[in-house]
């Protein structure tokens, strides 16, 4: 197996102060998502980069009036990186920008993100809470991503794996909180300014508890469809599933939670189609084969991570490699396992391996200040 460490940062200060280090620290990373992301745009739109810009920039007002101090970190994060604040904007919003914009769902071109797994207590081999993530992305974003701990004097502490630029992703904070994440696709979705996807993980990071976490998701402005797995320290593992009209918790079954790129509830009364459901069965395969693997025997980290290296339903596998991608795909599609993490928030480690499981190494990562939890 390879070893591939992935680059570490770690912030502190105030909100722009975090931001600014972060910005300044990884500034060619950030500026190449950015690159990315608007040559993705002209490719696919065929608008100028003036366009996506203005439009990232509509975002900001919206993410300021949900909670300031974010909006405060990626204008640090701009300014360290002497970028445009709607160039961060237009970063943290790729998710909405990708899934909601530039992929026209008739011609079969959205692409799926991750599965995801958590086990709480009664389901794994020494009682501690587990969660556990494959990333699977363009195998361009390796490149760009980084493992950034945030250090707040106001929030918990937090470690997440993330595209340079991004406010959080999947990771865990000293709150006791882990997040992993999987996209989702319904009718209800739109291209509209909204509080991004990314932020919204980064709010769920700044929680102390799950029922903060889905407090502050169901208040805020929202326009894409998303799945948040989250578990806490000590017990509690759900599926927390965001659309523009709800925010539904899917409880454990066994104690254990898996979720893939489809709605695990699509009850009558949320009046939801699952898109990506219709358009690619094989997801839903991927689901179920992640639910199987998930619930046979105790689970265990090694569990896990054996789990996140499957093969089976390949190319539609949970562990995912660009060289199964067909040669005709737009590069945008062509998904990799960018990164597999495995969290103890007993224990609190993060194991994270860059690449595919099956042929990557893990590394260990602790939060510097584990005692620190915020108020």
């Amino acid at each position: 197996m390879t070893n591939s460490p992935v680059p570490k940062l770690t912030v502190k200060g105030n909100a722009y102060e975090r931001g600014y280090q972060h910005g300044a620290q990884a500034r060619q990373q950030v500026r190449a998502g950015v690159d990315f992301y608007t040559r993705m745009w002209e490719e696919n739109i065929g608008r100028s980069r003036a366009d996506l810009l203005a439009l990232a920039g509509e975002f900001g007002p919206v993410v300021g009036d949900f909670d300031a101090a974010i909006l405060e970190e990626i204008e640090g994060v701009a300014a360290g990186a002497d970028l445009q604040v709607e160039e961060v904007l237009l970063v943290n919003a790729r998710y909405e920008l990708m899934l909601a914009a530039l992929f026209k769902e008739e011609q079969g071109d959205r692409p799926g993100e991750c599965t995801s797994l958590a086990a709480g207590p009664a389901a794994t081999v020494d009682g501690h809470t587990l969660i556990a993530q494959n990333w699977d992305w363009t195998l361009e974003a390796r490149g760009r991503s980084i493992l950034l701990e945030i250090q707040q004097e106001d929030r918990p502490d937090i470690l997440t794996h993330i595209e340079a630029g991004f406010m959080g992703h999947k990771g865990m904070n000293t709150a006791g909180l882990g997040l992993c994440a999987n996209a989702m696709s319904s009718q209800r979705d739109r291209f509209d300014p909204a509080v991004p996807v990314w932020v919204l993980a980064r709010t769920v990071l700044n929680c102390n508890s799950l029922d903060e976490a889905r407090a502050e998701l169901a208040r805020a402005m929202r326009v894409a469809s998303v799945n948040f797995t989250v578990a806490a320290r000590g017990g509690e593992v759900a599926a927390i599933e965001v659309s523009p009209v709800d925010v539904r918790t899917v409880p454990a079954t066994d104690d254990r939670v898996s979720h893939a790129n489809v709605f695990a509830d699509l009850s009558a009364e949320r009046g939801l189609e699952d898109r990506l459901a219709v358009l690619y069965p094989q997801f839903c395969e991927r689901a179920r084969h992640a639910a199987e693997l998930a619930g046979a025997g105790e689970v265990s980290v090694e569990r896990l991570k054996e789990v996140l290296s499957d093969h089976g339903n390949r190319p539609e596998s949970i562990c995912r490699h660009h060289k199964d991608q067909p040669d005709d795909a737009p590069a945008a599609v062509v998904l990799h396992t960018i990164a597999s993490v495995v969290m103890d928030l007993d224990e609190g480690v993060l194991h994270i391996a860059e690449g595919p499981p099956c042929e990557t190494q893990f590394t260990e990562h602790r939060l510097a200040r584990a005692e620190h939890v915020g108020a």
